[in-house]
């Protein structure tokens, strides 16, 4: 069984079906998008044959992660694989940005990466697993005007390595760093933005949100722990 935060989203919906094409049973994590996680779930159930169940989670909120990881684990048992791919991002000057604006940023890309490993890593730790991290070229990079988004992924990558070395031999625990890639996240730049964007950084290319979700399930398969996979920068 796997479990997908943000599997709504255009990454999120490729990796849910690529483990589902795989035989796994999913379950999807959404914020709002409630009806959308009701129709994915019944396209991963009639499509592959697997069995699928959704819940609304408050990603920033410890009790409504634990609550929704209570009822997935009620109903399989046990979790395989866990996959932090939810982010929420803003694009501001850090001296414009309000607390509440901070705030949300680091407790849904980096706190509720903790809540939520927090949820498995027991029961993986006797019966083995796999958690990837969704993380970002900006983590390492850095990006102006995204000051909160760029330190929550660079703390999701040390929490990735710090959790390797704390389970190593037990739970694999892996991340793919992202560049850019073609989703609504993305939409607000125009085409000559992203031109723009791609002359500064010619070593980089756009990625489709398939071979992102390549990318996350080859990482949770990967029999190495602590690594964080670089993909389209």
């Amino acid at each position: 069984m796997v479990i997908v935060t943000g599997a709504t989203g255009a990454i999120g919906r490729e990796i849910c079906r690529l483990f589902a094409a795989k035989g796994e049973d999913v379950c999807v994590c959404c914020h709002r998008r409630t009806e959308e996680a009701q129709a994915l779930c019944r396209a991963l159930e009639q499509t592959y044959g697997v069995r699928a169940v959704w819940q609304a989670v408050d990603l920033a909120a410890a009790t409504d992660i634990r609550r929704a990881f209570d009822y997935f684990l009620s109903i399989f048992g046990h979790c395989d694989y866990l996959i932090n791919n939810a982010a929420v991002s803003l694009i501001k000057p850090v001296s414009m940005m309000t607390d509440a604006e901070w705030d949300e940023i680091i407790a849904v890309d980096l706190s509720a990466c903790f809540h939520t490993c927090r949820c498995v890593l027991g029961e993986m730790y006797h019966r083995g697993g796999s958690i990837v991290n969704v993380s970002s070229m900006w983590g390492q990079l850095g990006a102006s005007c995204e000051v909160a988004y760029s330190a929550a992924k660079a703390g999701l990558e040390g929490m990735t390595k710090a959790l390797a070395d704390e389970y190593a031999g037990t739970v694999r625990v892996n991340a793919v760093a992202l560049g850019y890639v073609d989703t609504p996240m993305n939409a607000h730049l125009s085409e000559e933005e992203k031109a723009q964007f791609f002359s500064e950084h010619p070593s980089m290319r756009c990625l489709t949100p398939q071979e992102a979700a390549k990318a996350v399930y080859e990482a949770a398969l990967a029999p190495v722990s602590g690594d964080v996979v670089r993909l389209g920068w």
